[in-house]
């Protein structure tokens, strides 16, 4: 299959672009990861140090031109750090959740427990009830609410050794019998897990650093929790679920938009250029997740463009000074002829009547073909133009394996096979023995010499 091609190019210059741009996002999201994990303490240094080395490790796969496994693993490293800090952040928010829960549910035991002992007619003393009544306003105190306990359980001749035991396990804070213990004990109602539930989203929310609106929220989430009417206080804890629900769903959109513009922009800012709308502040001022959209899509759009020049430029270098190395004349100011003119054409120095076509290198595909030159409408015999695909076929070989060698590929997608397709006859521009031509008449005319 000697005849006109369609090829696929990429070189080692466009591969380390890519590259470069997974590491710059893998160094994005590790410093986000650290940043994070560090403010809510929620990483060990030797995590920190793992993460460090495997990133590491990436960089040094680029080095030893091992760029399969860098595309492989680096979008896994990405996905590993984004992931596992939105896990030890729902953890964290979980606990800060269970913490609140423990500390509303002491307040109510504190508080019937001052109901019970004024009840009980026992004197309790002025300094116990004050204290008491601060536990139950929130400010958990598990002495002093033991000490209430102990209180309400004083024994009197009528008690068995039995209750006096525990009543002096409770005062003196027995870890098995003590009112933590007690308090952890007790069975999670319907309506509790529902409250516990709603500080977990509140918790996220603050996580996602929303602060308009948490005030008013934990406002309306301790009047649910207050309310002792069981039907109000349900509705008060539905409504106040689908809210936070809603509230948290468009706040996690809006991290993940900022998150994937922030390591965008990294990847930009690997190729050495930089977006007019896609900027930190941009992106951290973006204050719905539409905008930062428009961001993103402005982003990608500048890097596709910023890579696409790049490489059609290293594909002309490329393949030109593989030509070159073939044999086929190669001249300054050739690559910006290609350009400028969507093609150019190469004479072959053993073989001056012959040479190759190229079309445009603005993609990674690319048109090349064998032709050979007029002069005046005169050109070689057609006879020979067999033997000359031939030779350019061995050509294209040569020029496969050279670009392999810097890192690079060259891959057949379509091809004619030798003869099937007439050869292109060129007139060669008389002003421009360069060899940037001008296409001749269709007619072939035989050489007489």
């Amino acid at each position: 299959m000697s005849g006109p091609k369609v090829v696929r190019i990429v070189t080692r210059d466009e591969i380390v672009a890519i590259c470069l741009g997974q590491l710059a996002r893998v160094d994005a999201a590790l410093e986000q990861w650290i940043k994070v994990g560090r403010r809510y303490e929620c990483l060990e240094g030797s995590e920190i140090t793992a993460a460090q080395k495997r990133r590491n490790e990436l960089a040094a796969l680029i080095a030893s031109e091992r760029f399969m496994d860098l595309q492989k693993r680096a979008p896994q490293e990405e996905a590993f750090l984004r992931s596992d800090l939105e896990l030890r952040l729902a953890n964290l928010a979980a606990q800060a959740a269970a913490a609140r829960s423990r500390e509303r549910r002491a307040a109510q035991a504190a508080a019937s427990l001052v109901s019970a002992l004024k009840r009980s007619g026992k004197p309790i003393g002025a300094e116990l009830e004050l204290a008491l009544d601060r536990a139950a306003a929130g400010l958990r105190d598990d002495k002093v609410v033991a000490a209430g306990f102990a209180l309400l359980a004083a024994p009197d001749p009528a008690q068995s050794e039995a209750v006096r035991a525990h009543a002096i396990r409770l005062k003196e804070g027995d870890e098995r019998r003590s009112f933590t213990h007690w308090l952890a004990a007790q069975p999670t109602s319907p309506a509790d897990a529902a409250l516990e539930r709603l500080e977990t989203r509140l918790a996220s929310i603050t996580q996602l650093g929303d602060d308009a609106r948490i005030a008013d929220w934990k406002a309306r989430l301790q009047t649910a929790a207050a309310e002792g009417e069981p039907a109000r206080r349900g509705l008060l804890i539905d409504s106040l679920d689908v809210e936070l629900g809603r509230a948290l769903t468009a706040l996690r959109a809006l991290a993940k938009g900022r998150e994937e513009a922030l390591l965008l922009l990294a990847e930009l800012e690997s190729t050495g250029i930089s977006d007019a709308m896609l900027t930190a502040n941009a992106i951290t001022e973006a204050s719905d997740l539409a905008a930062v959209e428009v961001l993103i899509a402005e982003g990608r759009k500048s890097l596709e463009a910023k890579r696409a020049s790049a490489a059609a430029a290293a594909r002309r270098a490329a393949v030109l000074k593989g030509l070159a190395a073939l044999g086929y004349e190669v001249t300054e100011g050739m690559s910006t002829a290609w350009v400028e003119e969507g093609r150019v054409v190469l004479r072959k120095a053993a073989q001056p009547e012959y040479g190759v076509e190229l079309g445009s290198a603005e993609t990674d595909r690319l048109q090349m073909r064998a032709v050979a030159f007029t002069q005046a409408g005169v050109g070689p015999d057609p006879l020979g133009d067999i033997d000359v695909e031939t030779t350019w076929c061995g050509d294209v070989a040569s020029l496969t394996v050279s670009l392999s060698e810097t890192g690079g590929k060259l891959l057949i997608e379509r091809a004619r096979a030798v003869g099937v397709t007439p050869l292109k006859r060129i007139e060669a521009a008389d002003s421009a023995p360069s060899l940037i031509a001008r296409e001749g008449p269709v007619r072939q005319v035989r050489s007489r010499g």
